[in-house]
């Protein structure tokens, strides 16, 4: 079974099960952009960084607030290998796995510390995104985006967060480029 995906890309119900469990990871490292005349920040008030928060399965209290406007640009760093990732070493900290005995047998269950609990879980999903083909979470490679996105190609080589937007006016660019110069 596939579902259409943004983009016009067709992903396998597995992928779409991905991105359902990173979404708070993915939301959160776009959720401020930059425009030359203004900021768009999720985050950039209480009372909207409280209900993202909730809507993103938190308790939107004043401390997951801190926590996510501390972890956010750490993490939209590390993405673009612009810092070390020991950087994100106190929100690895925050996570402590225990197990216990279920109906299926032994389960993983993960304590976070209340006060990093949305940058751990951040952690958490970053690090079900790393793989022997490479992180399958990155930024657009456009020069003039700031979105990330995460690859749910087989080949892990997708290359724009939106083939619409910037995977056309890169195209585009390399046509005007070929054109013009012979």
């Amino acid at each position: 079974m596939t579902i259409q995906q943004h983009g016009g890309d067709q992903m396998t119900t597995d992928a779409a099960r991905a991105l359902a469990e990173h979404s708070l990871l993915l939301d959160l490292v776009n959720s401020r952009l930059r425009y030359p005349d203004r900021v768009d920040d999720e985050l950039g008030d209480d009372a909207a960084a409280s209900a993202w928060l909730i809507a993103h399965g938190g308790t939107g209290d004043p401390a997951e607030i801190a926590d996510a406007r501390a972890v956010r640009p750490l993490l939209v760093d590390v993405l673009r290998g612009e810092r070390p990732v020991d950087e994100l070493a106190p929100w690895v900290g925050a996570v402590t796995r225990r197990p216990a005995l279920g109906p299926g047998g032994l389960e993983w269950h993960d304590d976070l510390d209340p006060g990093r609990r949305i940058g751990a879980r951040a952690m958490l999903e970053w690090a079900s995104l790393q793989g022997p083909e490479g992180s399958r979470i990155r930024p657009c490679a456009a020069s003039d985006c700031q979105h990330f996105f995460i690859d749910t190609s087989r080949a892990n080589t997708r290359q724009w967060h939106s083939m619409e937007t910037c995977g056309n006016r890169a195209k585009a660019r390399r046509h005007y480029a070929r054109t013009r110069g012979a």
